[in-house]
Formats: structure tokens, C-alpha cells, sequence
């Protein structure tokens, strides 16, 4: 999935009134797509994706090849007939493994400046008590993904953040999911907080453990759930 700025392509190749149509058909589809609503190896005709999002079909032909380029939708028969992409299981771990030594090689990387990171405001939002923790799906896993993207950025080093931005978006489609139960968030604030406090604490190879456990945990829950949600839509 090639993401480069959609909503700005939306806006050069369709401005005005047609580019917000656009941008808001591919934000309600790609969304529909993370949640499942459009089932991966599900076909669309152009006509029944414009009644469902009640619009017309000229700024959702844009929206669609915008997610076509990103590789969530694929086109297979014309301009009428769309496809969501189907999930390749495979594909999402060997990104996982990837990101794991990513994730792990920034950690050694920022051990070597000799003193603890700056993570004010990553402990101020993970590390807060519980009755302060907010826990609506969106939020948490909007945070997550800056989270580790601050995680990687201890390296100081543009090309692996620059990396690291397209795993995420790669396994966003997926990802997502590991926050649809509040037990999944109560621990991802809980395993969060635990890296953060190794880190402040100058135990680099601890939290290289621990993050390297929280995505191995993470990786087994999405595993268990986008197979059971592809089970469900089959």
C-alpha cells in the first residue's frame, strides 16, 4: 500500500465542491474497509458504492483510485467493478518482524547517547492514572501509532522514521482492530507505560523486552481477530 497524501491528491486532481466529495468518499470508504464493512474479496459495482455513500459517481471514481494506488482496493473489470483487496496474512507478519527489529534497533540506537530520552509527553498520556485514561477506540489507536513512531524517533534517524511511517501505514488496515475491546486498551496503556518507565529509567535493554513482547502480543490478538472477522464475513 503506496500512501502519498491522498486527501492533498484529491484536491489537486478535483478542487472545490467535487475534491470535499471525494475526500469525504474515500474517508467513509477507507474507514468501512478497517472496520470490515467492506469485506476483503468483496466486489462493489461504481453504482452501488455511490447509492451507499449517496453520492455521485464522478467524486467517487477519484476516492476509489486514490485506494486503489494505496493497494486497499483493486479494479477488476472496468472503471464499474472494485474490489477490496484481499488480506494476505503472510504479508502483515513478515511487516510485524520487520517493525519489531525497528522498533528494537531504535531502542540500541538511543542508548548509546548515554542518558535517558525526553518522553514528557508520551508518559504524561501513557503513564496517567487510570481514571484519567481515555478509551475510545480512535483516540487510543491514533496514539498508539504516534507512540511507536516517537519510539523509533529515539533513533535519530530520518530514513528508519521515514520506513517506519510506511510499515504503519501498511498495517493500519489491521492494526486497528486491536483496539475494538477495552481490555486490549487498558493493556496497551498498562504495556505503554512500562516501556516509558524503562526508558526514563535508563534500562534500555528492558525496554527493548518489553516492546518487543507488546508487539508480539499485539500481533497474536489482531491474528486472532482478523481471522474470526474474515471467518464472519465469508
Amino acid at each position: 500500500m503506496n500512501k502519498a497524501t491522498p486527501t492533498a491528491e484529491i484536491h489537486v486532481l478535483g478542487e472545490g465542491k467535487r475534491g470535499k466529495l471525494s475526500e469525504e468518499a474515500y474517508a467513509q470508504l477507507k474507514q468501512r474497509i478497517f472496520d470490515f464493512r467492506l469485506p476483503p474479496g468483496q466486489r462493489y459495482s461504481e453504482a452501488a458504492l455511490a447509492e451507499m455513500l449517496a453520492i455521485s459517481r464522478t467524486p467517487l471514481r477519484l476516492a476509489l483510485h486514490i485506494l486503489e494506488h494505496e493497494g486497499y482496493l483493486q479494479n477488476v473489470g472496468g472503471h464499474n467493478c472494485w474490489q477490496v483487496r484481499a488480506l494476505d496474512l503472510s504479508y502483515y507478519e513478515d511487516l510485524y518482524d520487520f517493525r519489531s527489529e525497528l522498533e528494537a534497533l531504535a531502542i540500541r540506537l538511543a542508548s548509546k547517547a548515554g542518558s535517558p530520552p525526553r518522553l514528557d509527553a508520551l508518559a504524561a498520556l501513557w503513564c496517567a492514572d487510570k481514571a484519567e485514561r481515555r478509551l475510545d477506540s480512535d483516540f487510543v489507536a491514533d496514539s498508539d501509532e504516534a507512540f511507536h513512531l516517537a519510539i523509533v524517533g529515539l533513533a535519530n534517524n530520518t530514513s528508519m522514521a521515514r520506513t517506519f511511517a510506511e510499515i504503519t501505514d501498511r498495517i493500519r488496515i489491521i492494526r486497528r482492530v486491536d483496539f475494538v475491546s477495552e481490555r486490549r486498551i487498558e493493556e496497551t496503556y498498562d504495556e505503554h507505560g512500562e516501556i516509558i518507565r524503562a526508558l526514563l529509567a535508563g534500562r534500555f535493554e528492558a525496554a527493548e523486552d518489553l516492546v518487543r513482547r507488546h508487539i508480539d502480543k499485539s500481533r497474536e490478538e489482531i491474528r486472532k481477530i482478523t481471522v474470526y472477522n474474515m471467518s464472519m464475513k465469508r
